[in-house]
């Protein structure tokens, strides 16, 4: 009898001894598992990062726009007051350069940046068609009166600077196609120096020779605007507003002295990003 019991007990051990060993051996394959599954997935956010961040760094902008400007003053010399009159351009064009800075190196939210563009050139050709004259305006017979409803062109250059938003709105998706759609919302306040050429301008004293005249001028500018790409390339809206350029003819004949000139502009552009 005593080694009936002996022999039990003896089984019973071996059988407990077994199914440990059986558990250990779960427990062991189970965590090598998830450690394999970590890796994977941290090795997925890696990739997805280093794409996001491949998007992210495209953040110098080549724009080039096609302009609708209203060029106008109530201050055009006239012989005894000033006249008020507008124009509205046949040809406009633009291009502009800069880049933004964004204030962090990740988007807020996976989203969101905030940042300050620079613009270094903003460049603006328009060309404008004759209209009539204004009534009450001359030549004058001392210093003449440019003739600013002739045919006529302006060139502007200018630098900007101002806040903006960057937002990449489907990154939750962690889609390649769909990452690299971008947002973007801004406001600058510039600096721009102008130059203006009227065509048809009657010499003195013979009014069958004509010449081309030119005037200079300088002030503060505002634009604000917004832009969606894909990747590299966009397209995006603008309004930009002129509101008091300092203006003054270059020719003695005709320097009437400083007035103001306002230009309104929307422009629609083409966005290149690198």
């Amino acid at each position: 009898m005593k080694r009936i019991f002996i022999s039990l007990f003896a089984l019973i051990g071996i059988l407990t001894a077994s199914a440990a060993q059986s558990s250990d051996t779960t427990t062991t394959v189970t965590s090598l598992d998830d450690i394999i599954a970590m890796e994977t997935q941290s090795q997925m956010k890696n990739s997805i990062a280093m794409r996001l961040q491949d998007q992210w760094s495209k953040s110098t902008f080549l724009n080039i726009g096609y302009n609708m400007t209203k060029l106008s003053s109530k201050e055009f010399p006239a012989t005894a007051t000033r006249l008020a009159n507008e124009f509205d351009n046949k040809l406009g064009l633009g291009i502009q350069w800069g880049h933004t800075f964004n204030f962090h190196k990740y988007p807020l939210g996976s989203v969101l940046f905030i940042g300050l563009d620079f613009t270094w050139l903003d460049f603006n050709f328009n060309q404008y068609k004759k209209c009539d004259a204004p009534v009450g305006f001359d030549l004058g017979e001392q210093v003449l009166n440019l003739p600013w409803h002739n045919e006529k062109m302006s060139l502007n250059y200018g630098m900007s600077v101002g806040p903006s938003l960057t937002l990449y709105p489907f990154t939750s998706l962690q889609n390649s196609g769909t990452d690299k759609i971008r947002l973007q919302l801004y406001f600058h306040v510039g600096y721009d120096v102008a130059y203006y050429q009227i065509k048809d301008v009657p010499e003195k004293g013979n009014n069958q020779e004509t010449s081309k005249k030119s005037a200079w001028g300088h002030g503060l500018y505002t634009s604000f605007g917004g832009n969606i790409t894909w990747d590299f390339i966009g397209v995006g809206i603008e309004s930009r507003n002129d509101g008091g350029i300092n203006c003054k003819p270059v020719d003695d004949l005709y320097n009437t002295g400083k007035f103001k000139i306002k230009e309104k502009t929307t422009r629609l552009y083409l966005q290149f990003r690198f």
